[in-house]
């Protein structure tokens, strides 16, 4: 039995769910996973130790979305993070997608128009005349 099995083993589901999420988000804020390309379930079952199956579920019941979105989400965030910082007010929006962990500009927009409503230049607009 691995020790995150040995940890869980007494809890109830919903405590264990709730222990996961915690677990997932602490890991995903501090290591930033989400950065690098091609950052698979597998990759974040096997940081966290969670089971694919499991943390699949997880993700689904919790955040109502499915993994690539998840990550996406997390790398939309990054990216205006980015923009607020003018180290970064040079660089190209899709040298910034690419550091926030998106191989592709069409996943990128994609992504982007999902979470932030609204597609990236025109999320720039607004933070140039505020």
């Amino acid at each position: 039995m691995s020790v995150h099995s040995q940890i869980f083993a007494g809890l109830s589901s919903s405590d264990r769910s709730m222990l996961q999420k915690n677990h997932v988000e602490e890991f995903m804020a501090i290591q930033k996973p989400y950065l690098a390309h091609g950052f698979s379930l597998q990759e974040l079952s096997s940081k966290t130790g969670i089971n694919v199956p499991t943390l699949s579920a997880l993700i689904n019941r919790e955040y109502r979305m499915n993994f690539n979105d998840f990550i996406n989400q997390h790398r939309v965030e990054y990216f205006k993070q980015l923009l607020l910082n003018e180290g970064y007010h040079r660089w190209t929006l899709e040298a910034l997608a690419y550091k926030a962990g998106f191989s592709s500009r069409t996943t990128f927009i994609r992504a982007f128009t999902k979470f932030a409503c609204c597609s990236p230049s025109q999320y720039l607009k607004t933070l140039k005349y505020n």
